[in-house]
Protein backbone atom coordinates (compact mmCIF):
# COMPACT_ATOMS: atom_id res chain seq x y z
CA UNK A 1 0.00 0.00 0.00
CA UNK A 2 1.30 3.43 -0.66
CA UNK A 3 2.33 5.94 1.53
CA UNK A 4 0.96 8.58 -0.39
CA UNK A 5 -2.26 9.86 -2.61
CA UNK A 6 -2.72 8.38 -5.92
CA UNK A 7 -2.41 11.49 -7.43
CA UNK A 8 0.52 11.68 -6.11
CA UNK A 9 1.84 8.44 -8.04
CA UNK A 10 -0.23 9.64 -11.76
CA UNK A 11 2.32 13.35 -11.26
CA UNK A 12 5.22 10.91 -10.55
CA UNK A 13 5.00 8.52 -13.63
CA UNK A 14 4.45 12.09 -15.46
CA UNK A 15 7.79 13.36 -14.16
CA UNK A 16 9.65 10.12 -15.28
CA UNK A 17 8.09 10.45 -18.25
CA UNK A 18 9.59 14.11 -18.80
CA UNK A 19 13.02 12.60 -17.39
CA UNK A 20 13.09 9.89 -20.19
CA UNK A 21 12.66 12.89 -22.80
CA UNK A 22 15.59 14.23 -21.44
CA UNK A 23 18.99 14.00 -23.75
CA UNK A 24 17.72 11.56 -26.10
CA UNK A 25 19.02 13.16 -29.14
CA UNK A 26 22.41 14.67 -27.88
CA UNK A 27 25.44 13.75 -29.95
CA UNK A 28 27.98 12.84 -29.72
CA UNK A 29 27.26 9.30 -28.26
CA UNK A 30 29.50 9.67 -25.48
CA UNK A 31 28.21 12.51 -24.11
CA UNK A 32 24.20 11.32 -24.06
CA UNK A 33 25.12 8.27 -22.44
CA UNK A 34 26.88 10.11 -19.32
CA UNK A 35 23.92 12.51 -19.38
CA UNK A 36 21.18 9.79 -19.63
CA UNK A 37 23.11 7.57 -17.21
CA UNK A 38 21.17 8.30 -13.52
CA UNK A 39 18.24 8.66 -15.57
CA UNK A 40 18.33 5.20 -16.95
CA UNK A 41 19.40 4.03 -13.84
CA UNK A 42 16.66 6.10 -11.48
CA UNK A 43 17.41 6.41 -7.77
CA UNK A 44 14.74 6.49 -5.36
CA UNK A 45 13.47 10.07 -6.82
CA UNK A 46 12.42 11.54 -3.37
CA UNK A 47 12.51 15.29 -4.45
CA UNK A 48 10.16 14.91 -6.80
CA UNK A 49 8.58 13.20 -4.22
CA UNK A 50 8.88 15.33 -1.63
CA UNK A 51 8.04 18.70 -4.08
CA UNK A 52 4.82 16.34 -5.78
CA UNK A 53 3.25 15.50 -2.11
CA UNK A 54 3.81 18.93 -1.04
CA UNK A 55 1.89 21.00 -3.80
CA UNK A 56 -0.91 18.10 -3.26
CA UNK A 57 -0.81 19.06 0.02
CA UNK A 58 -1.29 22.41 -0.56
CA UNK A 59 -3.64 22.69 -3.60
CA UNK A 60 -5.26 19.15 -4.48
CA UNK A 61 -5.34 20.77 -8.20
CA UNK A 62 -1.71 21.38 -8.44
CA UNK A 63 -0.54 18.27 -10.11
CA UNK A 64 -1.97 18.81 -13.40
CA UNK A 65 -0.54 22.24 -13.28
CA UNK A 66 2.38 21.94 -16.16
CA UNK A 67 4.33 24.24 -14.19
CA UNK A 68 4.84 21.80 -10.68
CA UNK A 69 5.34 18.95 -13.01
CA UNK A 70 8.23 21.07 -14.51
CA UNK A 71 9.84 21.71 -11.40
CA UNK A 72 9.82 18.52 -9.72
CA UNK A 73 11.72 17.44 -13.09
CA UNK A 74 14.30 20.09 -12.57
CA UNK A 75 15.17 19.31 -9.17
CA UNK A 76 15.91 15.79 -9.78
CA UNK A 77 17.94 17.11 -13.00
CA UNK A 78 19.81 19.20 -10.54
CA UNK A 79 20.12 15.93 -8.16
CA UNK A 80 21.48 14.13 -11.19
CA UNK A 81 24.45 16.58 -11.46
CA UNK A 82 25.05 16.37 -7.99
CA UNK A 83 25.59 12.58 -8.52
CA UNK A 84 27.79 12.90 -11.52
CA UNK A 85 30.19 15.17 -9.54
CA UNK A 86 30.27 13.39 -6.56
CA UNK A 87 31.64 10.44 -8.20
CA UNK A 88 34.50 12.55 -9.76
CA UNK A 89 35.51 14.02 -6.58
CA UNK A 90 35.26 10.41 -4.66
CA UNK A 91 36.18 8.96 -7.08
CA UNK A 92 33.57 6.49 -7.10
CA UNK A 93 33.70 3.37 -9.26
CA UNK A 94 30.20 1.96 -8.28
CA UNK A 95 26.63 3.76 -7.57
CA UNK A 96 23.39 2.06 -7.14
CA UNK A 97 25.02 -1.85 -7.90
CA UNK A 98 26.11 -0.49 -11.74
CA UNK A 99 29.53 1.38 -12.93
CA UNK A 100 29.90 5.23 -12.63
CA UNK A 101 30.02 7.68 -15.60
CA UNK A 102 33.47 8.23 -14.08
CA UNK A 103 34.16 4.36 -13.93
CA UNK A 104 33.32 3.92 -17.31
CA UNK A 105 34.13 7.15 -19.40
CA UNK A 106 36.86 8.52 -17.31
CA UNK A 107 36.52 11.70 -15.07
CA UNK A 108 35.80 14.44 -17.72
CA UNK A 109 32.73 13.11 -19.60
CA UNK A 110 30.85 13.15 -16.07
CA UNK A 111 31.74 17.30 -16.13
CA UNK A 112 30.95 17.54 -19.40
CA UNK A 113 27.52 16.18 -18.74
CA UNK A 114 26.72 18.30 -15.45
CA UNK A 115 27.40 20.93 -17.50
CA UNK A 116 25.23 19.72 -20.15
CA UNK A 117 21.75 19.20 -17.61
CA UNK A 118 23.02 22.53 -15.56
CA UNK A 119 22.09 24.14 -18.90
CA UNK A 120 18.98 22.44 -19.55
CA UNK A 121 17.97 22.73 -15.76
CA UNK A 122 18.01 26.86 -16.32
CA UNK A 123 15.87 26.11 -20.38
CA UNK A 124 13.13 24.78 -18.14
CA UNK A 125 13.35 27.38 -15.00
CA UNK A 126 13.28 30.51 -17.27
CA UNK A 127 9.65 28.56 -18.36
CA UNK A 128 8.65 29.17 -14.58
CA UNK A 129 9.66 32.24 -14.10
CA UNK A 130 12.39 35.00 -13.34
CA UNK A 131 11.94 34.45 -9.59
CA UNK A 132 12.58 30.48 -9.56
CA UNK A 133 15.43 31.03 -11.73
CA UNK A 134 17.30 33.38 -8.99
CA UNK A 135 16.04 30.97 -6.35
CA UNK A 136 17.54 27.84 -8.37
CA UNK A 137 20.90 29.60 -8.77
CA UNK A 138 20.86 30.22 -5.41
CA UNK A 139 20.58 26.84 -4.73
CA UNK A 140 23.56 25.38 -6.87
CA UNK A 141 25.71 28.69 -5.35
CA UNK A 142 25.07 26.57 -1.70
CA UNK A 143 25.56 23.16 -3.45
CA UNK A 144 29.25 24.47 -4.39
CA UNK A 145 29.82 25.56 -0.75
CA UNK A 146 29.00 22.27 0.56
CA UNK A 147 30.72 20.20 -1.90
CA UNK A 148 33.59 22.83 -0.95
CA UNK A 149 33.44 21.63 2.52
CA UNK A 150 33.43 18.30 1.44
CA UNK A 151 36.37 18.43 -0.09
CA UNK A 152 38.31 20.35 2.83
CA UNK A 153 37.22 17.70 5.29
CA UNK A 154 34.09 19.81 7.29
CA UNK A 155 31.27 17.00 6.71
CA UNK A 156 29.37 18.54 9.92
CA UNK A 157 29.16 21.98 7.78
CA UNK A 158 29.04 20.44 4.44
CA UNK A 159 25.98 18.69 5.70
CA UNK A 160 23.87 21.58 5.43
CA UNK A 161 24.81 22.63 2.25
CA UNK A 162 25.52 19.77 0.22
CA UNK A 163 22.32 17.31 0.44
CA UNK A 164 19.78 20.52 2.01
CA UNK A 165 19.38 23.31 -0.30
CA UNK A 166 17.72 20.74 -3.16
CA UNK A 167 15.14 19.02 -0.62
CA UNK A 168 14.73 22.72 0.28
CA UNK A 169 14.07 23.68 -2.87
CA UNK A 170 11.85 20.84 -3.17
CA UNK A 171 9.42 22.33 -0.49
CA UNK A 172 10.21 26.04 -1.31
CA UNK A 173 8.93 25.68 -5.57
CA UNK A 174 5.62 24.93 -4.92
CA UNK A 175 5.26 27.48 -2.00
CA UNK A 176 6.48 30.07 -5.26
CA UNK A 177 4.40 28.70 -7.96
CA UNK A 178 1.39 28.18 -5.84
CA UNK A 179 1.47 31.57 -4.31
CA UNK A 180 1.79 30.57 -0.54
CA UNK A 181 4.67 32.70 0.32
CA UNK A 182 2.95 33.20 3.21
CA UNK A 183 4.46 29.66 4.25
CA UNK A 184 7.72 30.01 2.95
CA UNK A 185 9.49 30.32 6.20
CA UNK A 186 8.52 27.44 7.61
CA UNK A 187 9.00 25.46 4.41
CA UNK A 188 12.56 26.77 4.27
CA UNK A 189 12.90 25.86 7.85
CA UNK A 190 11.29 22.01 7.61
CA UNK A 191 13.41 21.63 3.93
CA UNK A 192 16.51 22.14 5.07
CA UNK A 193 16.31 20.31 8.66
CA UNK A 194 15.16 17.22 6.11
CA UNK A 195 18.16 17.94 4.31
CA UNK A 196 20.39 17.60 7.06
CA UNK A 197 18.38 14.67 8.09
CA UNK A 198 19.01 12.91 4.78
CA UNK A 199 22.61 13.47 5.35
CA UNK A 200 23.60 12.87 9.04
CA UNK A 201 21.33 9.44 8.28
CA UNK A 202 23.86 8.80 5.80
CA UNK A 203 26.75 9.55 8.79
CA UNK A 204 24.96 7.88 11.24
CA UNK A 205 24.57 4.53 9.26
CA UNK A 206 28.09 4.55 9.02
CA UNK A 207 28.75 5.39 12.89
CA UNK A 208 30.49 8.44 11.94
CA UNK A 209 27.37 10.59 13.48
CA UNK A 210 26.55 11.15 17.05
CA UNK A 211 22.74 10.00 17.68
CA UNK A 212 21.95 13.40 19.47
CA UNK A 213 22.52 15.18 16.18
CA UNK A 214 19.99 13.42 14.55
CA UNK A 215 17.70 14.02 17.73
CA UNK A 216 18.17 17.74 17.63
CA UNK A 217 17.09 17.85 13.51
CA UNK A 218 14.16 15.80 14.41
CA UNK A 219 13.07 17.84 17.01
CA UNK A 220 13.41 21.05 14.46
CA UNK A 221 11.46 18.87 11.87
CA UNK A 222 8.37 18.46 14.24
CA UNK A 223 8.35 21.84 15.31
CA UNK A 224 8.46 23.14 11.63
CA UNK A 225 5.88 20.53 10.49
CA UNK A 226 3.63 21.79 13.30
CA UNK A 227 4.09 25.63 12.07
CA UNK A 228 2.97 23.95 8.44
CA UNK A 229 0.08 21.99 9.57
CA UNK A 230 -1.58 25.13 11.82
CA UNK A 231 -1.73 26.79 8.38
CA UNK A 232 -2.39 24.21 5.94
CA UNK A 233 -4.79 22.53 8.11
CA UNK A 234 -6.08 18.74 7.36
CA UNK A 235 -4.91 19.40 3.62
CA UNK A 236 -1.26 18.64 4.74
CA UNK A 237 -1.85 15.18 5.95
CA UNK A 238 -0.60 13.60 2.83
CA UNK A 239 2.42 15.48 3.40
CA UNK A 240 3.21 14.87 7.05
CA UNK A 241 2.92 11.25 6.67
CA UNK A 242 5.62 10.92 4.13
CA UNK A 243 7.61 12.89 6.12
CA UNK A 244 7.11 11.23 9.19
CA UNK A 245 7.82 7.89 7.29
CA UNK A 246 11.10 9.57 6.25
CA UNK A 247 12.06 10.30 10.13
CA UNK A 248 10.98 6.76 10.95
CA UNK A 249 13.39 5.77 8.35
CA UNK A 250 16.14 7.93 9.47
CA UNK A 251 16.02 6.70 13.26
CA UNK A 252 16.31 3.04 11.61
CA UNK A 253 19.63 4.24 9.83
CA UNK A 254 17.70 3.14 6.57
CA UNK A 255 17.04 6.33 4.87
CA UNK A 256 19.63 6.88 2.50
CA UNK A 257 19.54 2.44 1.97
CA UNK A 258 15.97 2.31 1.36
CA UNK A 259 15.41 2.26 -2.54
CA UNK A 260 12.14 3.40 -2.48
CA UNK A 261 9.59 6.02 -0.14
CA UNK A 262 6.25 5.26 -1.78
CA UNK A 263 5.29 1.90 0.16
Amino acid sequence: MSIVPREVLLALEQVRAYLNDVGRDIEPQSLRSAVRHYIETPGKLLRPLLLLTFSYSIDRRSLIDPKILQAATIVELLHIVSLLQDDVMDMHDERRGVKTPRALYGDGMPIVASDWLIAESIKRAVRLGPEIVDYLAEVAQRLSVGQALDLDGDQKRAAEFKTAPLIEASLVLPTLLLGRRDIIDATKRLGRSLGVLYQYSDDYSDEKMERDDVDTIVAEIRGALSKLRNALGEAFAPFEKLVKHLVEKALEGSLTVSRSFIT
